[in-house]
C-alpha cells in the first residue's frame, strides 16, 4: 500500500471506534515526541512550528526568512520523523518556492521519509494588496492546489487548507484527503493574536466550506484548525455543529500550554514565602469585585451611592440603608461588609419580618436549654455569630418595641444575655439595617423608638428606584443577560430597539428585582439572539409608545432612545478604555454590531 491509503485506512479504524482525529503541529523532537505520547494520529512539521518554538509569534512564518521548504525539511528529518513512530509525518510545503521545481521537491519529501504533504505557508492567509498581488503574479492559492494534486497522484496523504468555500471546491477537485477549514491565527496565549474569529462565526465559515467540498469530493475527511479552538470543549462543539472530524493544532497543543506552565512554575517558585500574605489580599480583592460589582448604574444618582460606600464601609459606624422593594438595598448592604475590614468574618443576615416577637428575639440573642417550650438545646444567636463582623438586620421597620428596647441595650454597650441566661456575653458587631418603610415616619408614630434610630441611623443611605433611573436600564440589561446567559447556558446577545424602548418607558413598580425577572422569562422564550419587543410580557408592551403604523425596528430611527444608547455605547467605550471587543461583551454586542453601532452614531474609533 502507499502511504496516502495506509493513512486513510488508520484513520478510518479511529473514527470507527469513535475517536476524533488529532493532527499536531510541531517544530521540534520533544514535543513530537509528547504529540506521540498523546495519542496524535498525524504530525504536521509546518514553517510556523519553527518561529513558536523560537518564542514569537506564528506570524513570523509569512515573513521571507530564508527558504521555507529547506528549514521545515531540516527540522523535519533531524528532529520529527527520529520521533514519530508509527506515526504519519505531514511535510508542510511552500508550494510557490521558485527555487526548485515542483517533481524534484515532491521527490525529496518522499525520500525523506515523509508520509504526506499540507500546504502551509498559505497565502490563504494574506489579503489585501500583497494578497491580490501574488495571485497576478502566479503565486497565489491554485499554485498550492495544483501541488497538492501532483502528490495525491504520487500516492502522497494530502491535506488541505482553506479559508474559503471557494478555495474547498478547488482543493475537493484536487482529491484530498482532508479538507480543513483554517480559522487564521490561534487566539491566546503570550505571542498569539488576542481577537479574532468567534466560534459561532468559525462554526458557520466551516459549514459552509465543508458543503462546499462534500458537493464535489464526498469521500474527503473534514478538520478544523486554528482561531478561537483553544479547549477539548470548543473541539467537541465543533463535532456537534459540524461535520468535523477531527481538530488540526499547533499553539493549542505546542505553544500556549507551554507558555503558561513556564509561567505558572516559575511563578510559583518567585512566590515562596509571600503566598500566605498574597492569597488573604486576593481572597479580599475578590470578595470586594464579586460584591461590588453587584450594584449596576452610571448614573449621577448611583455615583454618589457609590461614593458613600467607599466612604462609610472602613468605618466601624452603623449604617441604615433604606428604599422602595427590589431597589438593592442588600446588595448595597453586603458591598459595605466585603469592602471593610471585618470581610473576612462572618456576615449574618436576619429578617425581622419573617419571625413572631419570641422568636426573633431568641434569633438575636439566643437562648439557654429549658428558657421556654421547645427549648431542648442551647442556641448560639446571630448577635454572637456575627462577632467582629456584620450583623444585617432586614426589614427593621417590623421588629416590635419590646425588642427594640433589648437591641437597643446590645447596641448601646455590647453586651446581652441569652434568652433564659445570666451571664452577659459581650461582642464586637457592626449593625447595618434595611428597610422598605419610612422609619422617621414610624418614630413620629410611636412605632419606633427614636434613641434606637439614631444609634441605627448614624449613616444612611437612600436608594433610587428604578424609575428614576432609566439612563442605568441598558448598563442593567446588559448585566442581566450575562448572568442569564451562565445560568441557563444561553446565548442572547442583548434586546432590539423597540424592546429596549418598552423597557425604557416602563416605571418598573418592582423596580430592579422586577427587571431582573422579567429578562429572565424573555430570555427562556426568546427563540433568536437577542430579545424582542414580542418576547416582553403584555404590560410592559402596552408601556412603549407607538406613533404612526405598527411597532416596527424601523419605527425607532428618531426617537430618543437612540441618544440613550449612543451614550450608553460612549459610557461603555470609556469605561474599557475604547477596547472594541470587551465593550461588545459588555454590552452584549457582536463586535460587528458594535461597528455598525458607531458608525451610525458617528462614534470614531479612537476618541479625539
Amino acid at each position: 500500500m502507499n502511504p496516502k491509503t495506509n493513512i486513510r485506512k488508520a484513520l478510518t479504524d479511529s473514527l470507527q471506534k469513535r475517536k476524533p482525529l488529532i493532527g499536531v503541529a510541531t517544530g521540534s523532537g520533544f514535543s513530537a515526541k509528547q504529540a506521540v505520547a498523546g495519542g496524535a494520529d498525524l504530525l504536521l512539521v509546518l514553517h510556523a512550528s519553527l518561529f513558536r518554538n523560537a518564542g514569537v509569534s506564528s506570524l513570523g512564518s509569512l515573513l521571507p526568512f530564508a527558504n521555507s521548504n529547506e528549514m521545515v525539511m531540516q527540522v523535519g528529518t533531524r528532529e520529527v520523523l527520529p520521533h514519530a513512530g508509527e506515526v504519519p509525518v505531514v511535510f508542510g510545503v511552500c508550494a510557490t518556492d521558485p527555487t526548485i521545481h515542483r517533481p524534484v521537491l515532491i521527490d525529496q519529501i518522499m525520500g525523506a521519509g515523509f508520509q504526506g504533504v499540507n500546504n502551509f505557508p498559505s497565502v490563504g492567509l494574506i489579503d489585501g494588496t500583497v494578497g491580490a498581488m501574488l495571485e497576478e503574479e502566479g503565486f497565489g492559492f491554485q499554485q498550492e492546489v495544483d501541488f497538492l494534486a501532483e502528490c495525491a497522484q504520487r500516492g502522497l496523504f494530502t491535506i488541505g487548507f482553506v479559508f474559503t468555500e471557494e478555495q474547498a471546491r478547488a482543493m475537493a477537485k484536487a482529491n484530498v484527503d482532508v479538507i480543513c477549514a483554517h480559522f487564521g491565527w490561534t487566539i491566546g496565549g503570550g505571542t498569539g493574536i488576542k481577537h479574532g474569529m468567534s466560534i459561532p462565526e468559525a462554526v458557520d465559515l466551516a459549514n459552509r466550506i465543508f458543503r462546499a467540498a462534500k458537493e464535489i469530493n464526498p469521500e474527503a475527511l473534514h478538520m478544523v484548525y486554528g482561531g478561537p479552538i483553544v479547549s477539548p470543549e470548543h473541539a467537541s462543539h465543533f463535532y456537534l455543529e459540524t461535520s468535523a472530524v477531527g481538530v488540526i493544532g499547533g499553539s493549542t497543543f505546542e505553544r500556549i500550554p507551554t507558555e503558561e506552565r513556564i509561567k505558572g512554575v516559575i511563578g510559583e517558585f518567585k512566590r515562596v514565602g509571600v503566598l500566605a500574605e498574597e492569597n488573604r489580599y486576593l481572597k479580599k480583592e475578590l470578595m470586594k469585585k464579586m460584591r461590588f460589582d453587584e450594584i449596576v448604574g452610571q448614573s449621577r444618582a448611583m455615583q454618589e451611592i457609590y461614593e458613600i460606600i467607599s466612604k462609610v464601609a472602613g468605618k466601624n459606624v452603623n449604617v441604615l440603608v433604606q428604599g422602595e422593594s427590589g431597589t438593592g438595598k442588600e446588595l448595597i448592604v453586603r458591598s459595605i461588609h466585603y469592602n471593610s475590614d471585618r470581610y473576612k468574618h462572618a456576615f449574618i443576615k436576619v429578617n425581622c419580618a419573617s419571625l413572631p416577637e419570641q422568636l426573633l428575639e431568641s434569633e438575636l440573642f439566643g437562648h439557654e436549654k429549658g428558657s421556654f417550650t421547645g427549648a431542648i438545646q442551647q442556641r448560639i444567636g446571630r448577635f454572637e455569630l456575627a462577632h467582629q463582623g456584620t450583623l444585617f438586620l432586614d426589614e427593621i421597620g417590623e421588629m416590635s418595641l419590646v425588642t427594640q428596647a433589648k437591641l437597643l441595650r446590645a447596641i448601646q454597650y455590647r453586651e446581652f444575655e441569652r434568652v433564659g441566661g445570666n451571664k452577659t456575653i459581650k461582642v464586637d458587631t457592626r449593625i447595618v439595617c434595611a428597610t422598605n418603610r419610612d422609619l422617621w415616619k414610624a418614630v413620629q408614630e410611636g412605632r419606633f423608638r427614636e434613641d434606637l434610630f439614631y444609634r441605627l441611623n448614624v449613616i444612611s443611605i437612600q436608594t433610587i428606584p428604578l424609575r428614576e433611573l432609566k439612563e442605568d436600564i441598558p448598563l442593567m440589561v446588559s448585566h442581566f443577560l450575562k448572568k442569564i446567559n451562565e445560568k441557563f447556558q444561553g446565548d442572547v446577545s442583548g434586546v432590539t430597539a423597540p424592546a429596549l424602548d418598552a423597557l425604557l418607558a416602563y416605571d418598573w413598580p418592582g423596580n430592579v428585582r422586577e427587571l431582573e425577572h422579567v429578562l429572565e422569562r424573555a430570555a427562556v422564550l426568546c427563540e433568536e439572539d437577542r430579545i424582542g419587543i414580542a418576547d416582553l410580557p403584555a404590560y410592559i408592551q402596552q408601556a412603549a409608545p407607538v406613533t404612526g403604523e405598527a411597532v416596527g425596528e424601523g419605527d425607532f430611527a428618531d426617537k430618543p432612545l437612540q441618544s440613550v444608547e449612543k451614550e450608553w455605547i460612549l459610557e461603555t467605550l470609556r469605561k474599557h478604555a475604547w477596547n472594541r471587543t470587551k465593550t461588545a461583551e459588555a454590552l452584549g454586542f457582536t463586535r460587528r454590531t458594535l461597528f455598525n453601532k458607531m458608525k451610525k452614531y458617528g462614534i470614531e474609533p479612537i476618541p479625539k
